[in-house]
């Protein structure tokens, strides 16, 4: 038993092979291949409706079998570690007439372990996260905020080593993100493999070590923030305000992007939002701006976050 551990434990924990999905006729997922390493918080982004939760779903085990490629857990095919594996969906999934204790209690014994062990276990994850003190209430006597940290709770109830949660920030204010991702943190120090979603790009890169885009169903990139903005040749943002700006010469200047590879980011009525990879390419676009006689404020010139950097990626 001891040579079985040690030898999982030298297997990555989770890892997926050209994974594909289709529903309805629809490709949701080509090609999607990753590994996960141990004690690795990754962060899969991209924009609403491109297979973010259906992966997740996946390799969780709740869309029991993509349409070609192999998903491994610790070296194993996916059934033969699902108890490896802890799955938070964006809804909660408690039952709502059981006290929070209840709760636990039956979702331990779903996930195999004895109701005296799935207590123990919840009153330090409780603690982690604030709750202790609500474990008699009913969930619908929570906030919003405190039903996403008990949903987390219970889907540590049995210890598992790969943790995936899909969304779990959204509805959360500041202080209960920060206490989210502290939490998240400590999991990843003991050794736990993280994978999860989030819309909230400029506070997720601030903890993950590892990006992967999701675009057109396939992975556009993976790796850090800094090498995204190389792949992109994105080094600045500059934010500019017009005195006047006729469509005439906004669509100049979407010629001149175009033409120069450079993307406008956002735009509303005389502001314009540059991406742009040198302080050369600033003074040609400057130049541009003077030739056509365009009086503007220059509002910052600056690195962008993930966010930004993410509007050309789309």
């Amino acid at each position: 038993m001891k040579f079985f551990k040690k030898l999982l434990g030298k297997s990555k924990p989770l890892t997926t092979s050209k994974v594909a999905f289709s529903y309805k006729d629809q490709e949701i997922l080509r090609d999607i291949s990753i590994s996960l390493k141990p004690g690795e918080l990754v962060a899969i982004i991209g924009k609403s409706g491109c297979g973010k939760s259906t992966f997740l779903k996946i390799i969780a085990g709740i869309i029991p079998q993509p349409d070609q490629g192999k998903i491994k857990i610790f070296g194993k095919p996916k059934f033969f570690s699902k108890d490896k594996i802890g799955f938070t969906p964006q809804e909660t999934a408690m039952i709502p007439d059981l006290s929070i204790l209840d709760n636990i209690k039956i979702f331990g014994l779903n996930s195999g372990i004895t109701e005296r062990k799935a207590t123990r276990k919840a009153k330090k994850l409780l603690k982690m996260l604030k709750l202790e003190e609500d474990k008699n209430k009913l969930p619908s006597q929570l906030s919003g905020g405190q039903r996403v940290r008990l949903n987390i709770v219970l889907s540590l109830l049995h210890d598992p080593e790969i943790l995936i949660l899909d969304e779990p920030f959204t509805g959360l204010d500041f202080r209960n993100r920060r206490l989210l991702w502290h939490f998240l943190e400590t999991l990843r120090k003991r050794g736990k493999s993280i994978i999860l979603t989030s819309h909230l790009l400029a506070e997720t890169q601030e903890h993950v070590d590892r990006l992967i885009i999701l675009k057109n169903g396939k992975i556009f990139f993976s790796g850090n923030l800094e090498s995204l903005k190389t792949k992109l040749k994105i080094n600045y943002i500059y934010e500019l305000r017009f005195t006047h700006l006729s469509q005439e010469n906004l669509e100049k200047i979407k010629k001149y992007c175009e033409y120069k590879d450079l993307k406008i980011l956002d735009s509303y009525q005389r502001y314009l939002m540059f991406g742009i990879n040198t302080e050369r390419e600033k003074s040609y676009l400057i130049k541009l701006l003077n030739k056509l006689n365009l009086k503007f404020n220059e509002i910052s010139f600056r690195e962008p976050n993930l966010d930004e950097t993410f509007l050309k990626a789309e």
